[in-house]
């Protein structure tokens, strides 16, 4: 009876793990991160036991944790060939040097995307000393964590909110962003490649882009290890029309060379 007993508490707890595995699975799949106090609250559970379920979850392959949370994994045969698999130290060490070539003062447009997100969180680290700095936005979390820096002007932009990126799409965030010019636009594409510049995976996204392309004095370009010499779906912009590439990660140098020979600046943050 103590045996069966015993086997009966293990078939619950393991059928709440896997219920738990699929919630973190879902969320993963509509939004791209799942974040620990978020899910804790939504089923229910101690902290602690999400942490110890996406543990469980990227030691199986599933996901890649981040701080304060977890990311799903994209892999792509350019990724692969590319030998570039950037981790969350690398968008961080990327999101801080291109915050040091940023100005302190003026207007920054920043797109939406997990280096975008990081490039948010370093400014709340290391915010401006003084007023001065506008920063625009269609990313509803960059704009949410942007607003804890008292010294800084945020403007999110409006529009649908993606239930994939969260980030904000569509007519109204066009139209807003055709009406600005920034001083600096920071803007994550999907894929960038020599043969077709600058795409995104949906028609939305990159008509978003392409306003953000065009309403920047100057372009940065943040590119992952999914999107770095690699095409997505619709094209927003040519290389003609940035100025820099800010690549995580430590992509090679044959796949870096196409991008140097038309004069393109590219800063790398890997750690290696």
């Amino acid at each position: 009876m103590t045996g069966d007993g015993r086997k009966g508490i293990m078939t619950v707890q393991q059928a709440q793990a896997a219920a738990r595995f699929q919630a973190i699975t879902d969320l993963l799949a509509a939004e791209g991160r799942v974040d620990v106090v978020d899910i804790a609250s939504r089923l229910g559970v101690a902290q602690e036991t999400i942490r110890r379920d996406l543990r469980a979850m990227e030691n199986a392959g599933k996901l890649q944790r981040v701080h304060g949370g977890a990311v799903r994994i994209v892999t792509s045969p350019v990724a692969l060939r590319n030998s570039h698999r950037p981790t969350a130290q690398d968008d961080i060490e990327l999101a801080g040097r291109v915050w040091k070539e940023l100005p302190r003062r003026g207007t920054i447009l920043i797109g939406t995307g997990n280096l975008s997100l990081a490039l948010a969180h370093i400014i709340v680290g290391s915010p401006p000393e003084t007023r001065g700095l506008t920063v625009v936005t269609n990313s509803l979390d960059a704009a949410i964590v942007l607003s804890r820096v008292g010294r800084l002007e945020v403007y999110n932009i409006g529009g649908t909110v993606s239930p994939v990126t969260r980030a904000q799409e569509g007519d109204w965030a066009v139209h807003e962003m055709e009406r600005l010019h920034v001083d600096v636009s920071v803007v994550c594409p999907a894929g960038i490649s020599v043969e077709r510049g600058l795409t995104q995976s949906t028609p939305a996204a990159a008509a978003v882009s392409q306003v953000e392309v065009a309403s920047g004095e100057r372009v940065i370009v943040l590119a992952d290890g999914n999107s770095f010499g690699s095409s997505a779906f619709v094209q927003f912009a040519s290389l003609e029309q940035i100025d820099s590439i800010a690549v995580a990660g430590t992509p090679s140098q044959a796949a870096l060379q196409p991008f140097v020979e038309r004069g393109i600046t590219i800063t790398i943050g890997g750690t290696s």
